[in-house]
């Protein structure tokens, strides 16, 4: 069954990144982690122990487990409707015509409620009625995220920006407050918060889908207008160019750890470089936006094509989208998906507008386990954050992850100060995970991402998901080449701070 998890933070690819870039056995007192077993691996290929594989590992649905897609499908080439006739109707003469009055008329100059003055293409965007492509073939993409496939949706509306701090302020969702820090989008909003937010303004949260097609764009606008072809997979809401940060308030990625462009979230109404095909901006980069999906790694496979889709029906994490401030530039394409298992740095809320129920996807909510330990430092566990990962053991080999991976989940601890500290923390049952921990010691060294400038560390063999496990320990050692912070205690967030 589904148990809420404890607070999380921040996404883990800070550490991934780490690890994949500088060693293989960095901050662990053990041998370096083993291959992901294969089914010709022998039983002695993984050790036995509390909690983890006793032999191959299980071939189950983990989040990277699918090879990538390669080819295109004349499946995938479904047909475009004509764009009709628009009547341009503009009852409330703000220069505006209804979109239901011109479904497939430019973005820029539909209405998505012409009874409110208040509404217009300045704070909401159309999206036209029909199919496009949803997913990727991209080599970064996870499991989650294939196989490509035909979504057709009915047309509906998207506020064009993320929420301002002023706009979820005049709503007060229980238990938000602005942080005094922030800039002019909202952030550090629950899902919970963000529904009830949009559900005080007669809207909702985007489905999935709806959301995705936002980022990417219909089927009208590839090579072809009159059906789906390989143009309409666009990695960006820009298109195909490569993010900057200019086109995305995100974190670059280096040799030497992420380079974030900004640091910190920016206002709302910006960042026009990135808009999206309809005209919305940061749907890549600067705070996480929840849709109102159930997160699934087989969602996708549950029908070659979909209609409206609303996810699973049920209870279970929900689906996090377009990356924040501190995300790398490979998890930019408007495909990604991430969970609420694994929170983003900080969450925002964008609202929708639509025209139809979405119908519920017939895969059934995923189950969690828990699993806990300690973690150990001889310096004792001092500075701004620690965190526990967990990536699916098809994404780590000889302890390094594969770079672009997702975290599955992750649990931000405030140090302790002494030389170790428990966990626990929800993680989804999908087969073996290999569990990773790093310690933000406070300012990180030139060119040095902070998370991990207290050490980092892991659990030495890949841990099922079977059941509850508990009784691990992770030591956590220095990276290379990373001078040690001074052992001060700094000051941590309150408990209960979302990261």
């Amino acid at each position: 069954m589904w148990t809420s998890p404890a607070r999380i933070s921040r996404t883990g690819r800070t550490l991934a990144l780490i690890l994949s870039s500088m060693c293989a056995a960095c901050g662990s007192s053990e041998p370096a982690a083993p291959a992901t077993p294969t089914e010709s691996a022998p039983p002695s290929a993984v050790a036995a122990g509390p909690g983890q594989v006793p032999g191959p590992a299980q071939r189950r649905p983990d989040r990277q487990s699918a090879p990538p897609e390669t080819a295109w499908s004349s499946a995938l080439a479904a047909a475009v409707a004509p764009a009709g006739e628009c009547t341009r109707v503009d009852a409330d003469r703000d220069g505006a015509f209804d979109a239901a009055s011109c479904p497939g008329g430019p973005p820029e100059q539909l209405d998505c409620d012409d009874a409110d003055p208040a509404v217009h293409p300045g704070t909401e965007r159309w999206v036209r009625p029909g199919p496009f492509l949803m997913g990727s073939t991209d080599a970064d993409a996870g499991a989650d995220e294939r196989p490509v496939h035909v979504v057709t949706l009915a047309g509906y509306c998207l506020d064009r920006t993320e929420a301002s701090v002023a706009q979820v302020g005049a709503v007060a969702p229980a238990g938000w407050s602005a942080a005094s820090t922030e800039p002019g989008v909202a952030a550090r909003v629950t899902p919970a918060q963000a529904a009830a937010f949009c559900g005080a303004l007669g809207k909702s949260l985007p489905t999935e889908a709806q959301w995705e097609k936002a980022a990417r764009g219909g089927c009208e606008g590839g090579t072809s207008s009159d059906a789906c072809d390989p143009g309409d997979l666009r990695p960006y809401p820009w298109g195909q160019a490569a993010p900057t940060c200019a086109r995305a308030n995100h974190a670059q990625v280096s040799p030497t750890g992420p380079r974030p462009c900004e640091g910190a979230p920016v206002v709302a109404d910006s960042g026009d470089a990135g808009a999206g095909p309809y005209g919305h901006v940061h749907l890549a980069g600067n705070v996480w936006e929840p849709v109102s999906d159930l997160w699934h790694p087989q969602t996708y496979a549950s029908a070659p094509q979909r209609t409206d889709p609303g996810g699973p029906s049920g209870e279970g994490p929900t689906v996090l989208r377009g990356g924040g401030f501190d995300t790398f530039s490979t998890n930019m394409r408007v495909s990604n998906r991430m969970s609420t298992l694994v929170a983003g740095s900080q969450v925002g809320v964008r609202c929708a507008r639509p025209t139809v129920a979405p119908v519920p996807d017939p895969v059934a909510p995923i189950d969690t386990v828990r699993l806990s330990g300690v973690v150990r430092a001889s310096g004792g566990l001092v500075g701004k954050a620690l965190y526990v990962t967990a990536f699916a053991a098809g994404d780590s080999e000889g302890g390094r992850v594969r770079p672009g991976a997702s975290p599955l989940a992750e649990v931000r601890l405030v140090p302790s100060g002494g030389p170790e500290q428990a966990f626990a923390f929800d993680v989804p049952s999908l087969g073996p995970v290999v569990l990773f921990s790093s310690l933000d010691a406070g300012s990180p060294a030139p060119g040095r991402p902070a998370s991990g400038t207290g050490g980092v560390g892991r659990v030495a063999d890949p841990v099922s998901t079977d059941a509850d496990a508990g009784g691990f320990t992770i030591e956590l050692a220095a990276l290379p080449g990373v001078v040690p912070m001074p052992r001060t205690k700094l000051p941590g967030p309150p408990p209960g701070t979302p990261g």
